[in-house]
């Protein structure tokens, strides 16, 4: 049976990423989206991080290898969701999760080299599939690269106290409230309607 596809409507695939646990602040949640090393895949490739060949090579490694690096994407997922959720409050992350976030750099930079691409030098990776762990790698930079660039990114958080996904405003005027207009924003104003029509 086919699975749904993921909801990337955030703008950046680490906050897609941390989208991944679901129903995070619900009573009833929370909700996890990649239950298994292959649906990690499957949102990698879907997100455009790997391609099909390369999903197909990591997938076809030892149940304890993907087991291992399932659980590395996770921990990772966690650490960017603190990160994250933090810096929508103007808080700094706590020095126990800035350490972690210096072990992911220094384990991004051990396995990527320059190389002269079409004119220029540009980073590239030095043989990830050979690893289960790559999709962590891949999405650890991809979060590295938000966490540090030149201008502050417009990170927010959806309106509606059920959802609270993290996304970017892109949004000319910055004005954007909802992870996704069709879901979130359209319950919002149905309740709205709702209270302003009962008796």
């Amino acid at each position: 049976m086919n699975k749904p596809p993921f909801k990337l409507n955030a703008e950046h695939v680490a906050l897609d990423f941390v989208n991944t646990l679901d129903d995070r602040y619900t009573p009833g949640g929370p909700r996890e989206l990649l239950p298994s090393y292959a649906d990690l895949l499957r949102f990698c490739r879907q997100a455009g991080l790997l391609a099909h060949a390369e999903s197909a090579r990591l997938g076809a490694f030892p149940h304890a290898s993907q087991e291992k690096g399932l659980r590395s994407a996770i921990e990772l997922r966690e650490l960017l969701a603190r990160v994250f959720y933090r810096w929508v409050e103007g808080r700094s992350p706590s020095a126990e999760d800035r350490t972690a976030l210096e072990r992911w750099a220094a384990a991004c930079a051990a396995r990527r080299e320059l190389r002269w691409k079409d004119g220029h030098l540009a980073w590239t990776w030095r043989a990830l599939t050979g690893e289960a762990e790559a999709p962590a790698l891949l999405l650890a930079q991809r979060a590295l690269d938000l966490l540090i660039g030149d201008e502050p990114p417009r990170l927010h958080v959806c309106a509606s106290d059920t959802c609270r996904w993290l996304f970017l405003d892109t949004s000319k005027n910055r004005t954007r409230r909802w992870c996704d207009m069709k879901t979130c924003g359209n319950r919002a104003k149905a309740r709205r309607y709702s209270a302003a029509h009962q008796n």
